[in-house]
């Protein structure tokens, strides 16, 4: 009687599982599938993505832990450099985006040749220009570290210069791999991009714990990690880009040729997304320069709360990339008004899920900060960076940066970056310097400066994404 009563209660709790998933799947085909995308490709391209997502901020929060224990100048340290880095790899970036855009509307056109040739050119085009970059940083390394410092602790300023050298000698090998993996998002294999993405996290933290506790290599342990990490994951992508099992398989004639017009096409989203992020983590460098002649406490805390940021944005970076590949696609097949509609239920979606997180992590503010172990008046500045972002975020970040990349997508990439710089120095930098250095409200000051911007440019994105100049555009050529 037991084993019978076990096996109907087993049945019925199968059978009412089965019948909410099947719910669910009508409720998400209803709301998100269409006729360029359906519920189960979308959600095929978002799982891989999110869960990237999470383990990413994940990493970062245990690499930024790991490092502040070594004290306030070790943090402040990498966190400034994490910004000059951000900086510069941004025009890596811009090409891989560029790469997605022209990838994603030639897949969404059925010319799967023309999307191979175009990711190869992407990646030639990217090690070109990394090289480059990497050579001018290196020799004007120590420039760099007093425009990004100044007068700044000379611990902080070695630690700074340690971390520096190693992100610098391995930026062509991070754009080479940034660059594979979104040549592959742009073709709807999140699959095998998060593979790349999580292999090479993985590898980070173990390096990181080897290098930092038991050899007790410091800032020199972290750089070396990053060096290690690069080498490796870029040689996995470029092998894994000519085997021809791979959607994207790209021969090795095709990296090298010179294809002008598919150059040509990627810059026309590139170009424009480039200069709009030199600038415009020129303004954040501005900004945390800001920071620093605040003191070696407000650094600290600042990096304490931005590490906390990239786990609120973990759904909206996710519902970003994707869109990229979703609206590229969409615009592929000439689908205009399907894709305003994914445009709109992406900001939506990430606003929601983004309020959700807040209210979530909101009781646990204290035990995070606490994790960092760093000293009370760091924890103060820290605890009240914490709480703005928990209310700011949600309310103004989503229609700031997920809404463009569903423009971008169209090859509205110039409006984007304009309204993106002239908010950025006008708003963040502009009055950030005001409220913080001025008047004397100092990190609180810069911060509400950046909230501000992001609602402004937030605005004028959801009135951009309601009209029919955004997807005008001619990004590619049959």
């Amino acid at each position: 009687m037991i084993n019978e009563a076990y096996l109907i209660g087993a049945y019925m709790a199968y059978s009412s599982f089965n019948r909410i998933l099947k719910h669910a799947g009508a409720l998400g085909e209803k709301t998100f599938g269409g006729v360029c995308m359906n519920f189960r490709q979308i959600c095929d391209l978002l799982w891989p993505l999110f869960i990237d997502q999470i383990y990413l901020q994940g990493i970062n929060l245990a690499n930024t832990a790991m490092i502040a224990s070594y004290g306030p100048e070790a943090i402040s340290a990498v966190s400034i450099v994490g910004a000059f880095n951000v900086f510069v790899t941004s025009v890596f970036i811009a090409i891989a985006t560029g790469c997605a855009v022209v990838v994603a509307q030639y897949f969404g056109r059925r010319e799967h040749e023309n999307a191979r040739k175009a990711a190869a050119q992407a990646i030639v085009s990217t090690l070109m220009l990394t090289i480059i970059i990497s050579t001018v940083i290196f020799i004007f390394k120590d420039t760099v570290i007093m425009l990004l410092l100044g007068k700044g602790e000379p611990l902080t300023q070695e630690y700074a210069r340690i971390f520096l050298i190693g992100q610098t000698v391995s930026f062509p090998l991070y754009g080479l791999m940034q660059t594979v993996m979104s040549a592959l998002r742009g073709a709807g294999n999140t699959k095998a991009s998060i593979f790349f993405s999580t292999g090479i996290n993985t590898l980070n933290v173990v390096l990181n714990v080897l290098f930092l506790y038991v050899f007790r290599l410091g800032v020199v342990g972290l750089a070396l990690s990053v060096i290690l990490c690069r080498v490796a994951f870029a040689l996995i992508s470029i092998l894994y880009m000519l085997h021809r099992k791979n959607i994207l398989y790209t021969p090795l004639k095709y990296y090298l040729t010179f294809d002008i017009p598919l150059q040509l096409s990627i810059l026309f989203v590139a170009l424009p997304t480039g200069l709009e992020q030199i600038f415009f983590h020129g303004g954040r460098i501005l900004t945390q320069v800001f920071i620093v002649s605040f003191g070696t406490a407000s650094t600290a805390a600042n990096a304490v709360g931005i590490t906390l940021n990239g786990m609120l944005m973990i759904t909206g970076n996710t519902l970003s990339m994707a869109l990229l590949t979703i609206t590229g696609q969409c615009i592929g097949m000439g689908n205009i008004d399907e894709a305003k509609r994914y445009i709109k239920l992406a900001t939506n979606t990430g606003i929601v899920t983004s309020a959700f997180t807040s209210l979530l992590i909101l009781p646990f503010v204290k035990t995070y900060i606490n994790f960092y172990n760093l000293s009370p008046e760091v924890d103060k500045i820290a605890y009240g960076l914490c709480l703005m972002l928990l209310v700011g975020t949600p309310m103004t970040w989503c229609v700031s940066f997920i809404t463009p990349c569903g423009l971008r997508a169209g090859g509205d990439a110039t409006f984007s970056s304009v309204v993106s710089l002239i908010c950025m120095w006008s708003v963040r930098v502009g009055i950030g310097y005001v409220l913080g250095v001025i008047m004397g409200y100092g990190v609180y000051g810069v911060w509400t400066a950046m909230f501000t911007e992001w609602a402004i440019r937030g605005v004028i994105f959801h009135f951009r994404a309601r009209g029919s100049k955004w997807y005008r555009h001619d990004v590619i050529k049959t």
